[in-house]
């Protein structure tokens, strides 16, 4: 069975194809709400597009997507962006959600008990309860495999010299 870290003091809840769904508030960098993105060419299914955050270039993945859920309705005005910490290889992710309801301390919800294997890359660290509704919480460090976050980074670093490019004001 699948336990709950004790680094773990609050979870960003948010909504995916009508379920609940968390992640652990140490990993979110910040909640942004539903902005324009970039969309180059031959962009992957996976990335939804390119956030412009104070300079910096951010792909935006599809966690639906990611997670194999059934393609909803488009992301509505409520819509956010989670933008996560980074890691040491790249300059930070963002996660397009349908809705992000809130964060709630780790000690508000019951530990449902997961056994291991019951997802993906075990990305489904845990099932919580809270007031009778289960909600899924998630393992950063388990929703990409290792190719990919590479493949990411590179992608980022591109991404990061394209705007440098529309902000120079050279000659």
């Amino acid at each position: 069975m699948a336990f709950v870290p004790a680094n773990i003091s609050g979870v960003v809840m948010f909504h995916l194809a009508g379920q609940g769904f968390g992640l652990p508030v140490e990993e979110v960098r910040e909640v942004v709400p539903v902005a324009w993105l970039d969309r180059p060419p031959n962009l992957s299914a996976m990335v939804e597009g390119i956030l412009n955050l104070g300079g910096q270039a951010v792909p935006v993945l599809r966690l639906a997507r990611l997670l194999g859920l059934p393609a909803g309705a488009p992301y509505g005005l409520d819509a956010s962006i989670l933008v996560m910490r980074p890691r040491a290889a790249e300059g930070g992710l963002g996660l397009l959600v349908e809705h992000v309801d809130g964060v709630r301390e780790i000690g508000d919800f019951t530990v449902m008990g997961l056994p291991a294997g019951q997802s993906f890359n075990d990305c489904l660290a845990e099932v919580l309860e809270r007031d009778g509704r289960a909600l899924n919480l998630l393992d950063w460090d388990r929703i990409l495999l290792e190719q990919e976050r590479e493949r990411l980074a590179e992608f980022q670093v591109r991404a990061q010299a394209r705007l440098a490019e529309l902000t120079d004001s050279g000659p």
